[in-house]
């Protein structure tokens, strides 16, 4: 097993406290909004090797077969999933992820066109699709998957005036409508987006209807951080979602949602691939977006970890990544064996564990904030002392 150094991302939304809090060091004045632990090319992770420091993605490379097992290498050639941590102190943009056939497409032609990857117009970054989960380790909110069809159009019709076009798509059938509505949304001129913040700011504090009320005050919150942005608007069409420490939330190929506040754990598949609708400075390809996006889609699911439970796995329906969650000591069990096997990636969330492997009698103790990659060959995993560990793996 190797200790992880997680590659640090400095967006502006970023908090530039709960980071460094979480993993007991000093702030610096700048926002640190995601610490990558994994091995995407534009961000891997680091581990300490006889060679010296190397990237986790070099280090898979090397020896795929150890590394990754014969099925995960089989499946995906290469490590299928990332974990990031997450601290917004304000929100991210609205997005939605490609699927897989749609990120290929997109990324050869990009590739064709000579578009570096780090180019600001550049949609896609890999070839790969990027269903993900949220594991709240705070209090987290976020914006996630359209809201029922009747309480889009009620909302709509009721800030009516620039809205009243895209409320009248609502009544095209099927998925068609709703595409038609949101592609009308995200072309309102920038007289038209400050015509419904007002509205919006008033219906708020006087609109006899609570969806209504609360719905306007989204938008008034983000129009304070992102003035003038027609992902104010947008979210009027989504879920306004709060996840206690514990919950989770899992999120398709397709599906859009923003994340707001709060402190969690992601993992995703492992790609980089965002198609933004909104509440963003960055290059937002309106086509690409309103391609990718599953408009048959509606809601969100919230799933929890059982408060008397020594250990709870995430199984969502993707077969890149599950998010397992075990607290040793804290329900009577000194030693917990975790799920799973091939490559592994373990977070202490809280307190000190000591990992140990069945192919090895090497242990690893591990606080808050640190990370382990574990090569499937090491075998099965156990966890033991006082604390709570995450272990992101391939199903």
């Amino acid at each position: 097993m190797h200790l992880l150094t997680g590659a640090r991302r400095s967006y502006d939304w970023g908090s530039m406290t709960s980071m460094p809090e979480f993993l007991g060091t000093h702030p610096d004045g700048k926002p640190f909004a995601e610490l990558w632990l994994g091995a995407h090319p534009t961000g891997p992770s680091t581990i300490s090797g006889p060679t010296g420091t190397e990237g986790l993605d070099e280090w898979v490379a090397r020896d795929r077969l150890g590394n990754l097992g014969q099925r995960v290498d089989a499946a995906f050639g290469r490590l299928p999933y990332l974990a990031k941590l997450l601290a917004p102190a304000k929100p991210l943009s609205i997005q939605v992820h490609p699927t897989r056939e749609l990120a290929a497409k997109g990324f050869w032609e990009e590739e064709r066109q000579g578009i570096p990857l780090d180019d600001p117009q550049r949609t896609f970054k890999d070839t790969n699709n990027k269903p993900e989960m949220v594991y709240a380790i705070s209090h987290f909110e976020g914006l996630a998957g359209f809201r029922p069809r009747h309480q889009i159009a009620l909302l709509l019709g009721e800030i009516a005036g620039p809205l009243s076009p895209a409320r009248d798509q609502l009544a095209v059938p099927g998925e068609q409508g709703m595409r038609l509505m949101l592609e009308t949304l995200v072309g309102l001129s920038p007289e038209d987006i400050q015509a419904v913040l007002e509205v919006a700011a008033s219906l708020s504090l006087t609109h006899p209807h609570p969806v209504v009320r609360a719905a306007c005050d989204t938008v008034g919150e983000l129009a304070n951080a992102y003035p003038g942005d027609v992902g104010t608007v947008v979210s009027l069409v989504l879920n306004r979602v709060h996840l206690a420490p514990g919950e989770s939330m899992f999120l398709a190929d397709g599906v859009p949602h923003a994340y707001l506040r709060g402190f969690g754990l992601e993992v995703m598949a492992n790609s980089d691939n965002v198609l933004r609708l909104g509440l963003t400075s960055k290059h937002i390809d309106i086509e690409a977006m309103l391609g990718a996006v599953d408009f048959s889609s509606s809601g969100f699911d919230v799933a929890s970890t059982p408060k008397d439970a020594a250990a709870h796995t995430f199984r969502p329906p993707v077969p890149d990544f599950a998010l397992s969650i075990a607290r040793p000591g804290e329900t009577g069990n000194d030693s917990i064996t975790l799920p799973g096997n091939g490559p592994r990636i373990l977070v202490c969330l809280d307190g000190s564990v000591t990992v140990m492997t069945e192919a090895s009698a090497e242990t690893c103790t591990v606080s808050r904030g640190q990370a382990l990659f574990v090569p499937a060959t090491e075998g099965g995993i156990h966890v033991a002392g006082l604390g709570e560990v995450a272990q992101a793996f391939a199903p």
